[in-house]
């Protein structure tokens, strides 16, 4: 699944400290196509930092030269997940000891979280300062982080403490990323500047899928779906194929199948899907969650897939009474031994290998050997039956309107990150259906607010050529708006969704706690004017008028590559609410809380 060496690497330059395990891990990922790194340089980084050049311009990217773009590490943290989700190639975060490990690592547990291969590169403390309280102490007598690490990663946590390891180590590095998984990289800076010896090129794995499965597939699937509703999941997963949004039609066709996505699997499926459903769980489509409370044992389901998260299964299993999962991932993010029977109801069943390739035989054998009389299902037009109010206060946009009018100004060899805001929920209600020219991804399982503009960072410098938006909350602006400046040359586009409050925290404790006074909640903000601090951090600013007579002049405007960054400043009546948010039933149950 992961490519990686599809940039060519530059010529290695010898330099007299070419013998050194600092010298030889850059030159390993340099080999492997690992040039990109973010963070900032300091303390123990400094001999491993020292091999990278400056990432200063957008005319830098892709040139093989291993390169560091200083940033924060909170924001940095995020660079690797935007840089693979825009290309399908790996990145680096670089953190120093102590504090911006910590900063750095809410990053790499998205990268768990959503199964994306991304390298953390985390200095220890020098074997001769352990006992002696080193400044910014990571050994067991202090943060103890290894063992933090290891927890959250298990042996995607590679510490190097023999240089003589280093290839063994590198070895197993490989073999991680190649997994789809993120990697620690902990090194004692002591240690690294030995001398030390790897010699490994990126050996890329080739497409392949279980003819077993398969075959178990052939001979099941069209007895137990005769006369049955099949129900088509779409995951994440399965966005990440080129051209999945083909496939997943055809498989929808010749099933009848209703289809319903999660908000990340939205880019595996064609917006003319005349059995798409809709968005599932939070922000999820009306129709699509009609047909999702509706399932039963007679339904069958294919997951192409399984996001596990409770942003998609809301804590819950899989009600239909067979589920087929198609899956390259051998750990997926809340996996029990490789698999997910322990989130299904009724019978589970994997067919494991590259999700296009499986799909193509399947549709060869079906559209060859037909599968019978299928029942039929509504095709739906309009997903959505709620009615939302447009009454919005003075001042404010129709946030209804405002996506609508969005859907329709987007072009071709766009990308898209949606915050941990209420963006993260709305976008999808409105708009129902993927738009063929943007895709948009969110990483909702961590959560982690402000994380989106390090996303867009990481997929601007990618590919340059991407048009990138980021959706973010006057909230999440609190954790990477110092960070504006160091992104000021990268022609980046965000967009401030700007209602005063800690939207989700607003609206979700009135449901939870409805009785407790609206001080208590403790979720609003003091106004900040954006587009002014953003002209001071060095980028352009435009402000969205309540009409939004000016939205498409400013959408020219983001479309023209002027070689500086934009902040658009949408003002929001965070009392207009759209987007569901099914979790909140959850937290009423003192059981999840």
């Amino acid at each position: 699944m992961t490519t990686i060496s599809n940039v060519m690497p530059a010529p290695r330059t010898e330099t007299r400290e070419d013998t050194s395990g600092n010298f030889v891990l850059i030159d390993t990922l340099r080999r492997w196509g690992i040039n990109f790194f973010a963070g900032v340089n300091g303390g123990g980084v400094i001999h491993v930092a020292k091999h990278m050049e400056p990432f200063t311009d957008l005319s830098q990217a892709g040139d093989g030269i291993p390169r560091l773009l200083t940033m924060g590490e909170y924001a940095a943290g995020f660079v690797p997940l935007g840089y693979y989700l825009a290309s399908g190639r790996v990145a680096a975060c670089l953190t120093t000891t102590g504090a911006a490990t910590k900063l750095g690592s809410c990053g790499l547990s998205d990268a768990k979280l959503h199964n994306i291969p991304a390298v953390y590169l985390i200095a220890l403390n020098s074997t001769l300062s352990i006992g002696q309280a080193p400044l910014q102490d990571v050994s067991l007598h202090g943060m103890n982080v290894v063992p933090q690490l290891q927890a959250e990663l298990g042996d995607g946590c590679i510490v190097i403490d023999n240089v003589r390891q280093l290839e063994t180590q590198l070895r197993r590095v490989q073999d991680i990323l190649a997994e789809s998984r993120p990697v620690a990289i902990a090194f004692h800076p002591d240690i690294l500047s030995k001398p030390g010896e790897a010699d490994i090129s990126w050996v890329e794995r080739p497409h392949r899928f279980s003819r077993r499965d398969l075959e178990e597939f052939f001979q099941t699937f069209p007895a137990e779906a005769a006369g049955r509703r099949v129900i088509l999941y779409v995951g994440s997963e399965a966005a990440r194929h080129p051209g999945m949004e083909r496939l997943t039609t055809r498989l929808s066709e010749v099933l009848r199948a209703p289809t319903v996505w999660s908000v990340n699997g939205a880019g595996a499926v064609a917006r003319t899907n005349r059995y798409g459903y809709g968005y599932i769980s939070f922000g999820g489509n009306d129709r699509a969650m009609e047909l999702w409370r509706g399932m039963s044992r007679d339904d069958v389901m294919i997951a192409l897939g399984f996001d596990a998260g409770e942003y998609s299964l809301n804590l819950g299993k899989i009600p239909a009474g067979a589920v087929w999962h198609f899956t390259d991932l051998p750990g997926a993010y809340g996996h029990k031994h490789g698999e997910f029977k322990h989130r299904v109801a009724g019978d589970y069943r994997i067919v494991r290998g590259h999700i296009g390739l499986v799909l193509e035989e399947i549709l060869a054998r079906f559209e060859r050997d037909g599968l019978g009389d299928r029942p039929e299902v509504e095709t739906p037009g309009n997903l959505n039956t709620r009615a939302i109010s447009r009454d919005v206060k003075p001042g404010c946009v129709d946030f209804v309107a405002f996506y609508e009018a969005l859907d329709r100004f987007w072009r071709p060899h766009s990308i898209g990150f949606d915050d941990v805001c209420i963006a993260y929920k709305d976008r999808q209600y409105v708009t129902q259906r993927p738009n063929p020219h943007i895709r948009f991804h969110t990483m909702h399982d961590g959560s982690a607010m402000g994380g989106a503009f390090g996303l867009g960072v990481g997929a601007k410098i990618a590919d340059p050529s991407l048009a990138t938006f980021v959706f973010t909350g006057d909230g999440c602006w609190r954790l990477f708006g110092g960070a504006l400046a160091d992104a000021a040359g990268l022609d980046l586009r965000v967009f401030i969704i700007n209602n005063g409050t800690y939207a989700i925290v607003d609206k979700g404790l009135e449901v939870v706690i409805p009785d407790v006074d609206k001080r208590r909640y403790h979720s609003r903000l003091p106004g900040i004017d954006f587009v002014a601090a953003a002209k001071a951090h060095g980028w352009d600013g435009y402000a969205v008028n309540s009409d939004l007579s000016n939205l498409r002049e400013i959408m020219d405007a983001c479309y023209t590559r002027r070689g500086r960054s934009i902040l658009v400043d949408v003002p929001v009546d965070c009392d207009q609410v759209v987007g569901q948010n099914p979790r909140l039933l959850n937290l009423t149950v003192k059981t999840y809380l």
